[in-house]
């Protein structure tokens, strides 16, 4: 028995019995109301897709770049197509942007006790996976390898073109709008390959492979790191503060009933809020200054407090490298590293964004003190 689902990415994903059982959960049904990009789809109107239909992608894609690899075992392609599928689990309501009030975890470690106890560990015991086999579902799915074959098998999902990013990267662009998420996906996929235990890029697909990481990094600059999608980002958090405190999100079970929804629910009864009203009522701070020198940063921000009240403003730093890890390419059995190989990476910059922001009443004022002391302008 299998079930077709729709969707706009790949056309159709194909899911089996056992799989269907999970999706069918309460847990995995949750991620239906868990935003991909939190608060961005407020610049980005139809960016509205979810956790759910990326988490059934990102199983997609597994399948694909373990046939790539050459590798035969059955069971455990179902493992790690289990493991693609569970992976963003432990997310919280708007996904990565309130990943913040986790405390010391991350949505990784919610995700792996969502795995290994309660309702998905019973429906996969039900469906005939071992307590072992469970075990390994959640370190693929959550980076806890034990050894060099784990690695290479969540390197399928979790790799720097894991099938994560690589659905995520498409799935954003598409619903944001943007091109940049296009890349030849089909000519990357097609040419992953196993050297010497380790998944590479054969040096054919290289100009393949170099659009995907440049489509993330303009990703990055002109979305994810948005001056407006940042500054929402800030506000929500406070909102959130001040409506339901920190108790959820520190508490897994509570977490796990919580949805995009039920935030917004509440904040919608109270509109006079001020932290309704600069999330959703548009009267959100806006930028005075950025720069992508951390030194200049923190001389602008020390000369702003030391005259004004810090609760007018808001400061943000984000910063993201090129490669998290390098990338191997193969060439007739031979491997080489891909910042060797590429001008184009070698000689891109990590992103660094350094931003102020202020209350809208503010901003004149502040870009005048700015310019007087002769910042204003040097980004």
């Amino acid at each position: 028995m299998f079930k077709d689902f729709s969707d706009p990415i790949y056309g159709f994903v194909r899911v089996e019995d056992h799989e269907l059982k999970l999706i069918d959960s309460v847990p995995f049904q949750r991620l239906r109301y868990v935003r991909q990009l939190g608060v961005a789809y407020l610049v980005f109107p139809s960016a509205q897709h979810t956790r759910f239909e990326h988490s059934l992608g990102v199983m997609e894609l597994s399948t694909r770049i373990y046939n790539s690899l050459g590798l035969k075992d059955r069971r455990l392609l179902q493992i790690v197509r289990l493991a693609g599928l569970l992976h963003d689990i432990g997310h919280p309501p708007f996904s990565h942007t309130t990943e913040v009030l986790l405390g010391s975890k991350g949505h990784e470690d919610v995700g792996y006790r969502v795995v290994t106890q309660g309702q998905i560990m019973d429906t996969l015991r039900k469906e005939g996976f071992s307590w072992d086999e469970i075990e390994l579902i959640a370190r693929l799915a959550f980076k806890r390898c034990k050894d060099s074959s784990e690695t290479l098998l969540s390197n399928i999902i979790t790799g720097e073109f894991g099938s994560d990013r690589m659905d995520y990267l498409r799935r954003d662009a598409y619903f944001c709008g943007t091109s940049y998420g296009f890349f030849d996906y089909e000519r990357l996929l097609n040419h992953i390959e196993l050297v010497e235990g380790k998944k590479t890029v054969n040096m054919s697909a290289i100009r393949a492979l170099e659009s995907f990481i440049l489509g993330r990094y303009f990703m990055y600059v002109q979305v994810y790191f948005h001056k407006v999608v940042r500054i929402l980002n800030i506000h929500l958090i406070e909102m959130i503060e001040n409506f339901f405190g920190k108790e959820y999100f520190l508490n897994t079970d509570l977490l796990m009933t919580l949805t995009d929804g039920d935030i917004l629910s509440v904040a919608l009864k109270h509109p006079e809020n001020l932290h309704v009203r600069r999330l959703i009522g548009r009267e959100h701070f806006r930028e005075v200054f950025h720069t992508q020198s951390k030194k200049e940063f923190e001389e602008v921000k020390e000369d702003l407090v030391s005259m004004y009240e810090p609760e007018l403003m808001r400061f943000d730093a984000v910063s993201k490298k090129v490669l998290d890890e390098d990338i191997l390419i193969s060439e007739n059995g031979k491997t080489f590293l891909l910042k060797e190989l590429s001008g184009i990476l070698s000689n891109l910059r990590d992103i660094e964004i350094y931003r102020i922001y202020a209350e809208k009443s503010m901003i004149d004022e502040l870009k005048s003190f700015l310019a007087k002391r002769g910042y204003y302008g040097k980004h």
